[in-house]
């Protein structure tokens, strides 16, 4: 099927075609959802559009979420960290943040020092 969007969709850009790829997973209505990264080509706007929306759809499901960007992890009640293959840390979110803004507190200082 081809339209305005073009053959596979190729006159989408690269977050429409992310947003259009999630809507697909979601139509499903599945249990349990994984995403990797799923607003690696989106703008900040959408991707708190999407974070609103998703929010709703995730109040009776489990999601699990591979991602590098912080601002998605509001979405998510335990972070689990991996490093080479082996959990690192098994957490709450609020605990993992946590440790995270004191290890930041105190890299900040260790360089504050050193200049």
């Amino acid at each position: 099927m081809t339209g305005w969007w073009g053959e596979r969709g190729q006159s989408l850009s690269g977050g429409q075609r992310q947003a259009v790829g999630l809507a697909r997973a979601l139509l499903s209505n599945p249990e349990i959802l994984v995403m990797d990264e799923p607003t690696s080509m989106m703008d900040m706007q959408a991707e708190k559009v999407f974070m609103e929306q998703l929010r709703t759809v995730l109040a009776d499901k489990t999601l699990i979420l591979i991602t590098h960007r912080p601002t998605l992890l509001s979405l998510v009640d335990r972070i689990i960290i991996m490093g080479q293959g082996a959990v690192v840390k098994d957490e709450s979110r609020t605990q993992v943040m946590n440790m995270a803004q004191t290890a930041t507190a105190q890299r900040a200082a260790k360089i504050k020092g050193q200049g």
